[in-house]
């Protein structure tokens, strides 16, 4: 597996790109020409200078924090600063090796050399315009990789906040149907607490998994299925539900996405006095779920409408914020029926 290389070994190679052609020089030149060569080293080391200046220090404590008047003073001082530094070395150089190049006698030296030295400033503020540039931009993306944490975070404690209130719906709809069957059959009760126990283990276990197996989803919406339809007889109640049996390999969904559908159609969908029907519909197509939970329609009180309001909310949040545009939900209402269909991608 490879690695990536120190951030130091990036710098090094730069600097040599720049200057390695005159250290090399240096070394290869003749005695005569080298002290052309040594006159260079000073602008190395105020070009290294004010590049690790602004990269190290001067960004971080000024410029980031809005602090411009003293950012581009004391850039302005660290050049002049380096000029002056070079001037000297240059006059030093002069005294100690003699003039470089033939320099007729009018030119005074001291004058010639300035105007070397302040030739360097196009160059100084291309060190401080790159190191600025690449610090800048690290900076921005710290600050936008911080910003996707963060973005992130919320958004798991969002879902982890809708999550938590399906919960209590599930295990309160899921009492009410093992209560409604003690009355009526004392057998078919405990079976339901059986088959309630299974399914609070999977919820309990799927708590926190952002992606459960599709196979385990739909095993725990039939059996939610067969939960809530005991208590209700084929004569009350016409149930169809049609799922995938084959094909589920592999495949991941978020978990739970159905049961607020299939919660209000048992809640909402049947009446104690006329027949009832739910269709619960759910097939596989190019690596996308759809399902369709249809019921009829009979109208009920405002909090039995309000809590069923609350359910979609919540299904819908989810599927924005774990799907975005990729996943959609459809309500369609007509006399005597209310359908619900669920567009969404599966992820491997």
């Amino acid at each position: 597996m490879s690695k990536k290389l120190p951030r130091w070994t990036i710098h090094v190679a730069a600097w040599l790109l720049i200057y390695g052609f005159d250290v090399l020089l240096a070394f290869l030149v003749s005695t005569e020409h080298r002290a052309l060569v040594y006159a260079e080293i000073p602008a190395v080391i105020c070009s290294c200078a004010l590049f690790y200046l602004n990269y190290g220090l001067l960004i971080g404590r000024y410029w980031t924090r809005k602090k411009y008047v003293a950012f581009v003073l004391l850039n302005l001082a660290a050049l002049l600063l380096c000029i002056f530094i070079q001037y000297e070395c240059y006059i030093f150089c002069y005294n100690k090796f003699g003039a470089f190049v033939f320099i007729p006698e009018e030119v005074d030296i001291k004058m010639l050399t300035a105007v070397l030295a302040v030739s360097y400033l196009p160059s100084g503020m291309f060190f401080i315009l790159i190191s600025s540039l690449i610090k800048t931009s690290w900076f921005w993306t710290q600050s936008q990789t911080r910003l996707k944490d963060l973005e992130t975070q919320h958004i798991k404690a969002e879902l982890e906040g809708l999550k938590s209130q399906i919960n209590p719906h599930f295990l309160f709809n899921s009492l009410n149907a093992v209560y409604a069957l003690i009355a009526i059959d004392q057998d078919k009760a405990q079976e339901a607490t059986h088959a309630l126990s299974n399914l609070l283990r999977y919820v309990l276990h799927e708590k926190n998994e952002e992606m459960v197996p599709l196979y385990d989803e739909l095993k725990f919406t039939q059996d939610y299925i067969d939960l809530m339809s005991m208590r209700f007889s084929s004569d009350m109640l016409s149930l169809k539900v049609e799922m995938p049996s084959e094909g589920t390999e592999g495949y991941k969904i978020a978990p739970m996405l159905f049961m607020t559908l299939i919660e209000n159609a048992f809640k909402h969908g049947i009446s104690n006095t006329s027949p009832s029907f739910i269709l619960i519909l759910i097939h596989i197509s190019d690596e996308r779920i759809y399902a369709t939970i249809s019921n009829s329609l009979f109208p009920k009180n405002e909090d039995d409408r309000r809590e069923g309001g609350i359910g979609l909310d919540n299904l819908s949040k989810r599927l924005e914020l774990i799907y975005g545009d990729e996943a959609t939900m459809k309500v369609e209402k007509e006399e005597g029926s209310y359908t619900t269909k669920l567009e969404i991608p599966l992820k491997r």
